[in-house]
């Protein structure tokens, strides 16, 4: 999407066809919290299907401006990837709107894409959903939390948030004071040590801290939070932290977290944007976005991360995203 649209819209990447059934709707519908990892209000959702298989899921708001309507039709057209022959289920989430929805059967219809546009009030059991191109109720959705597709959630030990705000406030920052102290104890270690760490240095603190997540120790004093903030500060030895730690990606995307909540700024949005390149790499596009949104709140012009929001918004697959690290780790950002 747009810069001023970028709040606002989220996208995940690959589920397989005997997870999400693509050709029943109710049960496509029920599954879309779980593709995107929380309950969507007032949300135009776009599924791409391409081989019997859900290639790609987009999500924005709906516009409250009906004269915004054709507009942003056209920018969700205009973000799939390989449009031509591709079928796309065009879910609406909120009060019925025909006019709304004709505007989005023009925009894909026009990018060459079959398009099945649907309506549901809520994603929650018994909702009615309707088919807009029929005038009467269609059917009454499954219960989302016992469906195919939440099972295979569950699974890979995943959570499905209850609303996009609940996504944002897994980043929640630590409370101001805390912060404040921080930063005081940081500038002091700045003042007090001259060499600034290496690469490393920097990695061995990352093996390190990850290894204590694994073994269950999430518990981080005010001096492990520091040498991390001056870390994650030198971007010549940052770079070397955009890919995780094979062994232990969960673990090291866990650390990105703790750091994104825990780190005073600047600190802060270097470690929000590597959670947001973890996240990304995992297919997780909603929180990627939400971690982008963080690490730009604080730094406007983080390379980083404008590098990656670009690449979100472009589509680039998240099997793509190795390729780019790499052309980028030898370079400052």
């Amino acid at each position: 999407m747009t810069d001023d649209a970028r709040h606002d819209s989220d996208q995940q990447h690959s589920w397989p066809s005997d997870v999400v059934e693509v050709n029943d709707p109710g049960q496509l519908i029920a599954a879309i919290p779980h593709l995107l990892g929380f309950y969507p209000t007032d949300s135009i959702v776009v599924l791409v299907v391409k081989d019997d298989h859900v290639d790609c899921v987009m999500r924005t708001d709906c516009p409250t401006d009906q004269a915004l309507y054709a507009r942003v039709a056209a920018q969700l057209a205009r973000e799939v990837d390989d449009p031509v022959g591709a079928r796309v289920a065009v879910v609406v989430v909120g009060t019925p709107d025909r006019d709304l929805a004709g505007h989005l059967r023009d925009a894909f219809t026009a990018a060459d894409m079959a398009v099945m546009l649907f309506g549901v009030p809520e994603i929650s059991h018994g909702a009615p959903w309707i088919d807009y191109d029929h005038s009467e109720p269609s059917g009454i959705l499954p219960d989302p939390e016992v469906s195919v597709m939440a099972v295979h959630t569950v699974a890979k030990g995943l959570v499905t948030l209850p609303s996009r705000e609940a996504l944002v406030a897994r980043i929640t920052p630590a409370p101001d004071d805390v912060l404040a102290r921080r930063a005081a104890l940081l500038a002091a270690a700045r003042n007090d040590q001259d060499v600034e760490p290496t690469a490393d240095d920097v990695m061995d603190l990352v093996r390190r801290y990850t290894q204590r997540i694994v073994d269950g120790d999430e518990r981080f004093t005010d001096d492990d939070i520091v040498q991390a903030c001056r870390a994650l500060t030198a971007p010549e030895v940052r770079n070397a932290c955009l890919l995780p730690i094979e062994s232990h990606p969960e673990a090291t995307e866990k650390l990105w977290l703790i750091l994104t909540r825990q780190c005073p700024a600047p600190a802060s949005a270097e470690a929000a944007a590597l959670l947001a390149v973890s996240a990304y790499i995992r297919g997780d596009g909603p929180f990627a976005r939400v971690a982008l949104d963080r690490a730009l709140d604080i730094d406007p012009q983080h390379t980083l991360a404008r590098l990656a929001l670009d690449a979100l918004n472009r589509g680039v697959r998240p099997r793509n995203i190795h390729q780019l690290i790499s052309s980028t780790q030898n370079r400052v950002l």
